[in-house]
């Protein structure tokens, strides 16, 4: 059986970074430019829409694909080649994606960026990406022969492309993955074919509040520096607004922030620092692109999962960053959801700042398909329980298990260093679940090697969601700054 590479070249009138590779696919303005392709170690060959299918792909039983990255590449084969152009569908069992085998050895997805890491002889021509990008978004041209230079380039990039994804894929520094590790990539690429349902009326809604309270705040920012700061993005204006005051902010921070408001400055300081306490929620902003994302008819959010996208084989989120939606650790109600497609404000109002209210409700953006459940499913403790394994620790393991068979949260070992560095007099129990997130953190930042910035960067995104919370924090944060003034360790 031949290996055959491939790349192609496309060109629409959808943003592809808006909107991510599924919708783009599926564009009807969405066209193949080139698809060039070498059958093992021969020439690199070009196909052109209106030239023949090509052999192996008018007859791909007998032949197994290469593409770098094998979501983009089998989207356009569905959703281009084969309806508009007369190719046969290629079965996902007889393709690999040389970029997850990147992935899975720790080596670059950016396929120059690889390229260069494993010390091969071939580079991205910043001249064709500029020409790529040029014809890639159909940009006119005021003469023929600078399209003519633009394709010639472009050409040139799609078979260089070839070239480098087949020399990196057969790397020796490169080991195949195991037939367990295949699977699981061939189970990621199905389970990314059929997306997850984004709860498109919650999107509306809260995108929707999300500008409201933005532009109100923008308004606000206008008024009160006569025009001088107009949006809550222009941190370098608001920054030299606050340090003409007689201060000497050098980031736009929570700690920052919070450690200049606690003195408290004067009335435009204090102003200015509270709506950016109010406005700078990057969780708000994800709304638009999950929209965006969502594909035609179904709603569904597409390949926005890839796997060894972190080591050691776990996956990460590509474009909507599904991994990064955040818990509802204030536990508002769910009723909220409602309350927010409703557009009933003044419910929302009354829980606090609608924007961090609808952040904290962000996981909603995620639903089941009418007629099924959602269902989230996750290993327990599953990094401190491996690396207890590693370490030999067989006494935290036996704690494991006594937790395991009882459920007793006196015994939840995230719980019981919570309760441990918050100095509680109460039972562990007690320990509530953003608490808990606190043990969590300081457990696996020092697991995993990290010192006190480790510890203390992830505490201050998922601590700080309650008063008693933060209150907490603000005294864990001055026992901090005390310790490190002091010169020890």
């Amino acid at each position: 059986m031949s290996t055959i590479y491939a790349d192609v070249e496309t060109c629409s009138r959808c943003n592809f970074k808006s909107c991510g590779a599924y919708v783009y696919a599926v564009a009807p303005t969405t066209e193949v430019i080139y698809l060039c392709f070498a059958v093992d170690d021969g020439p690199v060959e070009t196909w052109r829409p209106g030239d023949p299918v090509p052999a192996p792909f008018a007859n791909p039983a007998a032949h197994a694909f290469v593409f770098d990255n094998w979501t983009f590449e089998q989207l356009i084969l569905e959703h281009v080649l084969i309806p508009r152009h007369g190719f046969v569908p290629i079965p996902i069992e007889q393709q690999d994606c040389a970029q997850r085998r990147a992935l899975a050895n720790a080596f670059p997805a950016e396929l120059g960026l690889r390229c260069a890491a494993l010390g091969l002889p071939y580079h991205k021509e910043p001249e064709a990406r500029r020409a790529m990008l040029r014809l890639s978004r159909m940009q006119g041209y005021k003469q023929p022969k600078d399209r003519e230079r633009d394709l010639e380039l472009l050409l040139q990039r799609c078979k260089t492309d070839v070239e480098s994804t087949r020399a990196a894929y057969n790397s020796p520094r490169l080991r195949p993955l195991l037939p367990e590790e295949r699977h699981q990539l061939l189970l990621d690429a199905k389970i990314n074919t059929r997306g997850v349902c984004a709860n498109v009326p919650f999107l509306k809604a809260a995108h929707a509040l999300a500008a409201k309270e933005r532009n109100a705040i923008n308004i606000r920012l206008s008024e009160l520096t006569a025009g001088t700061v107009t949006s809550i993005d222009q941190v370098g204006r608001i920054m030299e607004t606050v340090n003409a005051c007689g201060h000497n902010m050098k980031t736009l921070g929570k700690r920052s922030v919070a450690a200049v408001l606690v003195h408290q400055p004067e009335d435009l300081t204090r102003a200015l620092l509270e709506l950016r306490q109010r406005g700078a929620f990057a969780s708000t902003r994800k709304f638009k692109k999950l929209l965006d994302h969502a594909g035609p008819g179904d709603c569904r959010i597409r390949g926005a999962l890839r796997i060894y996208g972190g080591a050691p084989g776990r996956w990460s989120s590509l474009g909507t960053q599904l991994h990064n939606l955040m818990r509802n650790d204030a536990e508002f109600p769910a009723s909220l959801i409602d309350a927010l497609i409703a557009d009933n404000l003044a419910e929302l109002a009354r829980f606090g700042n609608p924007l961090r209210i609808v952040g904290q409700l962000s996981r909603a953006a995620l639903c089941a398909a009418p007629g099924h459940e959602l269902i989230c499913a996750d290993f327990s403790a599953i990094e401190s329980r491996i690396t207890a394994w590693l370490a030999g620790e067989a006494w935290k393991l036996e704690h494991f298990k006594r937790f395991d068979a009882t459920g007793d949260k006196d015994l939840d070992l995230y719980r019981v260093l919570a309760h441990r560095i918050l100095k509680r007099t109460t039972a562990v129990s007690d320990i509530s679940a953003v608490e808990r997130q606190l043990g969590k953190c300081g457990e696996l930042a020092s697991s995993f090697g990290g010192a006190l910035g480790a510890w203390r960067r992830p505490t201050t995104r998922t601590y700080a969601a309650t008063p008693r919370c933060r209150a907490s924090s603000e005294a864990g944060a001055a026992r901090t700054r005390r310790y490190a003034n002091s010169g020890s360790g």
